[in-house]
């Protein structure tokens, strides 16, 4: 990436002190592919990866003019220390951003009754509706839509296409990928003789604070009172909430998962892609679910489930185990040497202890 900074600007950007002498960063670049007028970045994970061997020879290696990392791990190369490399590294890609995205663009519209604070960037033909409020420092991409009375906090950044339906709330240090929906209307219907009836879907969608909603998302509003995502949810591309859900805070959702109506979600969950998770589910806090499982009933805290229905972690490697020799079982049981001896032999080997 293009930065285009002099060190000095770094070291002010990220707080940290430079080597000393002056020296102009074209760009910021992995360890293996920058040159001697870039600067690479040294992340640490929180697993001790940045003093594994293989990070070690890496950096041994590159060519980059400055290093940023937690501490100098090599000699004869320019290390600029600080106390967190991903910290740093977050500071300086928002700095970029911000210095390269244009004002507020003469082809946008902004309708007289929103409050816009004079900070907030504003794209290309995007669209604020009535008596909206957008906050501090905040950045509008080009064709976002943001209906009447939506308020959206500080330093957030809604990329392109994406939809902010009416009297969405938002909260500070948000990311919201493009062709995001937030806002439309839950998939609420009265089954009757003459077909389905629409339910008005009059609620909100209530956003906490660092909260990051991926690319194709979409969040639906609830049928009367909220649809609620806590302070520091990470949800991934193409994930869909319906109406009414309650997501508690730092909660983990990967892609193309599904959550069904009205499904409240503890604390620091982490749910895994392509997850189904039927309606009025309680998943209790710093629950587990397993990649392609299918909840159909509650889920306690701290237990981790996996399957289609979803199973205690233990009980669905067992029954796998149990699927994955029936094949085998099947043969020996059409001999008629051990016909007899077969339902023992299966029930012996699966249950063992």
């Amino acid at each position: 990436m293009q930065i285009n900074l002099d060190l000095t600007e770094l070291e002010r950007i990220i707080g940290v002190k430079s080597p000393g002498d002056s020296f102009f960063v074209k760009k910021i670049a992995s360890l293996e592919n920058a040159t001697e007028n870039d600067i690479a970045v040294v992340l640490d994970r929180g697993d001790n990866s940045v003093f594994s061997d293989i990070e070690v020879e890496k950096i041994k290696n590159s060519k980059a003019g400055i290093i940023i990392a937690p501490q100098k791990m090599v000699e004869d190369k320019r290390f600029l220390v600080v106390p967190n490399s991903l910290d740093a590294y977050s500071k300086i890609i928002s700095f970029v951003n911000k210095k390269n995205s244009q004002q507020r663009s003469k082809n946008c519209f902004i309708d007289q009754s929103a409050q816009v604070h004079e900070s907030v960037i504003v794209g290309e033909y995007s669209v604020i509706s009535n008596n909206a409020e957008i906050n501090q420092n905040t950045i509008i991409d080009s064709n976002v839509f943001i209906g009447r009375n939506v308020c959206i906090g500080k330093n957030v950044k809604v990329y392109s296409g994406a939809r902010i339906l009416d009297g969405s709330i938002i909260g500070d240090n948000c990311i919201i990928y493009a062709n995001a929906v937030i806002g439309s209307d839950g998939f609420g219907y009265a089954v009757t003789k003459t077909g389905a009836k629409k339910v008005p879907q009059i609620g909100i969608v209530q956003i906490g604070s660092d909260v990051e909603i991926g690319a194709c998302a979409t969040i639906d509003r609830a049928t009367f009172d909220k649809t609620i995502i806590g302070d520091g949810c990470k949800i991934d591309n193409m994930v869909h909430i319906a109406h009414n859900v309650i997501i508690g805070p730092h909660t983990i959702i990967l892609a193309q998962t599904g959550i069904a109506g009205s499904v409240k979600i503890g604390f620091g969950c982490q749910i895994g892609g392509q997850v189904a998770i039927r309606d009025h589910i309680k998943i209790g806090n710093g629950a587990k679910i397993v990649s392609k499982s299918g909840i159909l009933k509650n889920v306690l805290p701290n237990e981790t489930v996996a399957g289609i229905p979803a199973l205690p972690f233990s009980k669905w490697k067992r029954s796998s185990t149990i699927f994955a020799l029936l094949p085998e079982y099947l043969k020996k049981f059409e001999s008629k040497s051990i016909k007899s001896n077969f339902w023992s032999n299966l029930v012996g080997k699966v249950f063992k202890k």
